[in-house]
């Protein structure tokens, strides 16, 4: 059984890698991009939601915590582009609750290990810990001020997709470049791709390119 879900989770994974990619070079709002999204959030679903189920089967934490955290982000991108009036719901809430309460345990426990000079993976946390709970933050912040509609919207569905489609290309590299250090491997594609992101939802926000 392991087995299988393990095989299908990487397959999910493949089946996202190659949907982002029509949905990133597919005219925005087209038949192509929405479909190619709908499988993206299908099998990024898949792929967080298996990912979790393997880490409590193998108990493994700090997967766990990572599996949290990229299925915040493709959930944020989706309902970014599904709640079009911009309100949030119980749902949402839901979600930035566990996100916020997840990148405090992140920070709290990295800080931990990093004190007691426990490698890679504590560092890994912080990163992704402080990354998560500003999201989350930013999204109560956004709530409290009303709808997220408009261009603001539309740059949040952007970033989010790409934050997830990070997370795939990161769980990709660690499984094919062990060779490399844990840092390299975790970050890099974050350290990356980010600024990109940064820069085109910028664009978005200020209206210069459409999304």
């Amino acid at each position: 059984m392991i087995q299988t879900i393990l095989f299908l989770h990487i397959m999910a994974g493949i089946a996202a890698l190659a949907a982002a990619g029509f949905a990133v070079g597919s005219a925005k709002g087209g038949r192509l991009h929405r479909r190619s999204g709908n499988i993206y959030t299908l099998a990024m679903a898949f792929v967080g939601i298996s990912a979790l189920v393997l880490a409590l089967v193998h108990p493994n934490p700090f997967l766990f915590a990572v599996g949290v955290f990229s299925l915040y982000l493709v959930f944020t991108g989706w309902r970014a582009a599904m709640v079009r009036d911009g309100k949030p719901r119980r749902f949402d809430h839901a979600g930035g609750a566990v996100m916020t309460l997840s990148g405090l345990g992140m920070l709290g426990w990295g800080a931990q290990g990093v004190l007691m000079g426990n490698g890679a993976h504590p560092v890994i946390l912080l990163v992704f810990g402080s990354i998560g709970l500003t999201l989350a933050l930013s999204d109560w912040r956004d709530w409290a001020r009303g709808p997220v509609a408009g261009k603001v919207r539309i740059s949040r569905h952007l970033s989010r997709m790409l934050g997830g489609t990070i997370a795939t290309i990161t769980a990709a590299a660690v499984v094919n470049l062990a060779f490399l250090p844990d840092l390299l491997v975790w970050l890099g594609p974050t350290v990356l791709i980010t600024p990109l992101i940064f820069w085109w939802t910028a664009r978005v926000t200020r209206g210069a390119i459409r999304a």
